[in-house]
């Protein structure tokens, strides 16, 4: 695979790095620090990137960053599209009263996109999602969800989850992009981001968390593209993306009162807005936002003492089109995105060793308790959105 990891710097005032992101370049953007990026890109995209007035430093070509990290031992204990479909309908047959498995959808290249309902009734108005890999390589985006599930089913007879799945219902949907997901399989393809939608320009791909209808396409940078070829194009339209549907008419069908959608990586707790550096205008929802946001950072550093950062989305970096603006400012949803381990590429970026997929969700488990008691036992109206 052709491209660099490179830092870029600012050097003077008169080239700022937020006015690089907001920038039509295509970089792929896979670190966000106060005096640098840390990006992937190609020789001409560096060309420009110096022509500007930025500085280079190349800190790793991509091959051998794929041959450290893509080992045969980093697949293993990651689930593929065909052994998560077969774990997911093994917790189903093995909690039959508690929970279901159900196809949401189909991707473009046909294959089903699952999600498992957890709970003792259907119908219930206190209902919460969580949702995994919107990007094909971030690998353990699916363990995390795949395992909140597991224990929510072996902790069933015990409160605090008793109580909630009693009294209301957990959908866990693991893997939103199966067709990127097995195309990353192969190390030449293992950082691939968008699904498989073959576009207009004989490129392939759109990016699916870019796709959803709450100010869509109003942005046009490195971090929300309308250039089909860019990592994240944002597609033809809102909701073009049969995956990106399938979530949709999930959620329009149950109406959740929270979502929490998983990513990876850089130990982050994001909240809305992403697609403007405004903050939330309702006093009240940015306060219940923000402090679970950060109580859920308190929770994870307790565990394995890592860091995770809670913040405003659009302040790492300004995305249009994501899951939480969309699910906050349409459905006045609880809506977190958590970016999972590690902090850095010199800790495997995008391909997290096999080995901390455990610890990832031992840290995570009590945030996302903490954000199922939170959302479960909130004042029935709950937050009130913006829009």
């Amino acid at each position: 695979m052709a491209g660099l990891i490179v830092a870029v710097t600012s050097p003077s005032a008169r080239v700022s790095l937020t006015d690089l992101m907001t920038a039509s370049l295509g970089l792929d953007v896979w670190e966000v620090e106060p005096d640098h990026l840390v990006v992937q890109a190609d020789e001409a995209q560096i060309g420009r990137l110096e022509a500007m007035g930025y500085g280079i430093e190349q800190l790793q070509m991509i091959d051998p960053y794929l041959s450290r990290f893509a080992t045969d031992a980093a697949v293993s204990g990651y689930h593929t599209v065909a052994t998560l479909e077969q774990d997911l309908r093994g917790l189903a047959e093995a909690h039959p009263e508690l929970a279901e498995l159900r196809e949401i959808g189909r991707s473009v290249e046909g294959r089903p996109l699952w999600a498992l309902r957890i709970g003792e009734r259907r119908g219930s108005t206190r209902k919460i999602a969580f949702l995994g890999c919107h990007h094909a390589r971030e690998w353990i985006s699916v363990e995390v969800p795949y395992l909140l599930a597991e224990h929510l089913l072996l902790n069933s007879s015990a409160d605090p989850v008793q109580g909630w799945l009693q009294q209301s219902e957990v959908w866990v949907a693991p893997m939103v992009n199966p067709d990127g997901h097995e195309y990353t399989q192969t190390p030449a393809h293992r950082l691939w981001r968008k699904n498989r939608r073959r576009n207009h320009d004989g490129s392939f791909g759109v990016d699916p968390n870019r796709n959803y209808g709450y100010m869509w396409g109003t942005l046009n940078g490195s971090t929300s593209s309308h250039v089909a070829s860019d990592d994240t194009y944002v597609g033809p339209r809102a909701f073009s993306e049969p995956e990106v549907r399938a979530v949709r008419d999930l959620v329009a069908g149950q109406q959740f009162t929270g979502v929490l959608t998983y990513h990876s990586y850089s130990q982050l707790i994001l909240y809305p807005w992403g697609y403007t550096s405004e903050s939330i205008k309702d006093a009240s929802d940015l306060r219940a936002l923000r402090e679970l946001a950060e109580e859920m950072e308190r929770q994870i550093a307790k565990v394995h003492h890592k860091t995770y950062t809670a913040k405003q989305s659009s302040k790492l970096y300004p995305t249009a089109g994501d899951t939480a603006d969309w699910t906050y400012g349409e459905y006045d949803a609880v809506s977190l995105t958590v970016e999972l381990r590690p902090a850095t590429w010199e800790e495997g970026g995008f391909i997290l060793p096999a080995d901390q997929i455990r610890p990832c969700w031992e840290e995570n488990r009590p945030a996302a308790l903490e954000f199922l008691q939170r959302v479960l036992e909130q004042p029935q109206d709950g937050v009130r959105g913006d829009g």
